[in-house]
């Protein structure tokens, strides 16, 4: 019976993500009621309460759940290697957002709300910030774990947004490259032409 009970909850917080996510591509985000998502998703308001307080916690839980999924991907990619050495894992944050476009270009868009943007700017640092912690330690590096994880996590933010907002002229793997060796070598090499420690070409 339990089991039952577990699936039709899971069913109804399904629905009503799918809904979310759904009148977000038809309508701006501020304009959409409780009363719109249990509409589209088929469902009463008193099984949106049931599970949400909120449409911004629906959002987030709808997203978190995705991300979750993202982040098993990411793992198995990952191979032992931490994120800022393995574009091929950076290369799925690309893919993903590819695949969930129309949605991301609302999110993380002019018109985006800020709410949800610093909520996945908070997890995307947050899961950085673990990487950290499990390679180096808490304390062992000259600057802050939180710090370095703030910037690779706004830097990759920007990069994914401006990509998205620009109907990626790159491909994932070229952005990914990009972002790595960004982040392993810094702009400064760049900036001075010195093409031999910038192994990425044009993609």
């Amino acid at each position: 019976m339990e089991e039952k009970v577990d699936r039709r909850v899971r069913r109804s917080r399904a629905q009503l993500g799918q809904a979310l996510r759904d009148l977000i591509l038809q309508k701006p985000y501020e304009t959409i009621t409780i009363q719109n998502i249990t509409d589209e998703a088929d469902l009463n308001r008193a099984t949106f309460y049931l599970h949400y307080t909120s449409k911004e916690e629906l959002l987030m839980a709808s997203l978190e759940e995705q991300f979750g999924a993202l982040l098993e991907q990411m793992e198995v990619e990952k191979n032992g290697r931490p994120l800022w050495e393995n574009p091929a894992t950076i290369r799925i944050i690309f893919e993903y957002a590819a695949q969930n476009e129309a949605l991301f270009k609302v999110l993380l868009g002019p018109q985006g709300q800020g709410y949800v943007m610093y909520r996945i700017l908070n997890y995307i640092a947050q899961v950085d910030e673990e990487e950290l912690d499990a390679a180096f330690g808490q304390n062992a590096l000259p600057v802050p774990n939180v710090i370095l994880a703030r910037y690779f996590a706004g830097a990759l933010f920007a990069l994914v947004s401006w990509w998205l907002e620009q109907d990626m002229p790159h491909s994932p793997t070229y952005m990914a490259e990009t972002v790595q060796q960004l982040c392993a070598v810094g702009v400064v090499p760049v900036l001075a032409g010195m093409e031999e420690s910038w192994p990425v070409t044009q993609g």
